[in-house]
Parts: C-alpha cells; structure tokens; sequence
C-alpha cells in the first residue's frame, strides 16, 4: 500500500512537470533527454549481465549525453555520425582485451545499447521538427503529448484487459503476465485514446491518418516494453534500477516511449508532413 501511495505521489508531481518540460521545448527539454539518456545508459550497462570496463561506460555515457546537444543544434545527421563513432569506441573498446571468448557480446551490447538509449533523442527531433516549429512551436510539444497519452493509454489498457480477459500468453519467458487479449486490447485503446485527442488538440490532421499514427505507436510501445523485459529477464531483475522511488528505472518508465518515438518521428515527415 505504501509502494502504491509512492507510486502515485510521484507520478502527481512528473506528469505536469513532463508535460509543461515538453511543451516549453529548447534548452530545458534538452537538459531533461541528457538527464534520460545518461541515466538510462547507466542502467543498461548493468543489464547486459558482461563485463564492460567502468571507463569505456563512462566514454558512451558522455558521447550518448553530447549527442543530444549536437541534434539539438543540427537535427538528424548527427545521430548517424554518432552511431558510427560509437562502433568505432566498441570495436577499440573490445578488440584488444585478453577474454576474447566474450568480446563478440560484449561489443553487441555496448552497440546495442547506445543505439537503444539513444533512441530518446528523437524527442529532440520532433520537438524541433522544422516542418512543424516554424508554422507553431508549440505543436511539436502537442505530437508529444499525443505520443506519451496513446503509450499511457495502451499500457493501462494492456493491464486492465489482459487481468479480465486474458487467456493466451503473449510471451510466457519474456514476461509472463502480459497475455494476447491484454496487447490487442493496448492496441484498440491506444488508438482510440489517438483519436479523442484529435478531436481535442489535432484537428487540423486528417483522422486516417491519427488512427494510422496511434495504431503503430501503440504496437511500437509494447514492442519497446517487450525488449526491456528481455534485458532484465535475462539478468534476473525485476527492475533496472530504483532510481524513481515507486517506478523503477528511467529504462523501465521510458522502454515504451524509446520505440515510439522515431516511430512517431517518421511518421511526421514521410507520412503527415509531407509536401
């Protein structure tokens, strides 16, 4: 009862601090993905369950964190230079250490890691998207707020239908409570809740494409949720951290959201936002 008074107390003061973070955008939203990313790296690191030297975590953390400072300034392209050094860090990292029998995985999890955590910085990208923040700024914060409800929604939905109605185990090894009827009902709520908001704050936006929209980032997000379990079930651990009191990690409150997001971003530019 106590965890679950946290639980909420804690979500009280986040939620309108996110979404007042989000919609202001620039410099504060920035520090808030740095914030995530480095913290989320940390995390990550301790679910890879191999060995990875303390200075080499180190390195990524700060080149995951600077990353964030560059596509703020100069948008995509920076992400993709990044990556590239990043492997270039992982090959020199692994390639002439003694326990060679590990470094093939080690260096698939440092890899992997950087590029999943690093998915946070498309937060950045939609909020600045230039198709969009030159017509009105804040209608890249409304996108997000739009994202982190469709997740929100889903998820509670997944909870809900699959404790009443669900039968069929999604995937028994990876996590053993989520079941089909609970992740097909995620899908059904969390585009309808895509669609009450466009009635609300989108409206400009034709409604195929917000169902389209809140369709894939609802499948993305409990994607997301699923590969998190994998990395945790694989280490043993309920939660990857317990730096939030109530919620876990950083990782286990923005593994839904980390998908979603170059989703979303995606979808923007090739699909709703095009010329």
């Amino acid at each position: 009862m106590r965890e679950l008074a946290v639980r909420i107390l804690v979500a009280i003061v986040a939620i309108p601090f996110i979404a007042a973070l989000i919609l202001f955008g620039k410099i504060p939203l920035v520090l808030f993905v740095c914030l995530v990313v480095g913290l989320g790296m940390w995390e990550y690191f301790q679910l890879t369950g191999v060995r990875i030297q303390p200075v080499f975590q180190i390195i990524m953390i700060v080149q995951a964190v600077f990353t964030c400072w560059l596509v703020y300034f100069y948008g995509l392209m920076p992400l993709y230079f990044s990556v590239l050094a990043a492997f270039g860090i992982v090959a020199f990292a692994n390639t002439f250490r003694r326990d060679i029998a590990s470094a093939s995985t080690r260096m698939l999890h440092m890899f992997f890691g950087f590029f999943y955590v690093g998915l946070m910085n498309f937060m950045i990208l939609i909020r600045e998207l230039e198709h969009i923040k030159y017509d009105d700024y804040r209608l890249g914060g409304i996108w997000l707020w739009f994202l982190l409800v469709v997740i929100w929604v889903t998820d509670t939905a997944a909870y809900f239908v699959g404790r009443a109605f669900g039968r069929h185990k999604l995937s028994p090894i990876i996590s053993p409570k989520k079941t089909i009827e609970g992740f097909l009902g995620g899908l059904v709520f969390g585009t309808t809740a895509a669609f009450v908001f466009s009635l609300l704050a989108l409206q400009d936006i034709a409604k195929w494409q917000i169902l389209v929209a809140g369709f894939l980032i609802s499948l993305f997000g409990q994607l997301g949720d699923l590969v998190e379990s994998l990395l945790k079930r694989r280490v043993g651990i309920k939660d990857s951290s317990g730096i939030i009191p109530g919620h876990g990690g950083v990782l286990d409150r923005f593994d839904s959201t980390l998908f979603a997001l170059p989703t979303l971003y995606f979808l923007l530019i090739c699909y709703i936002y095009v010329d």
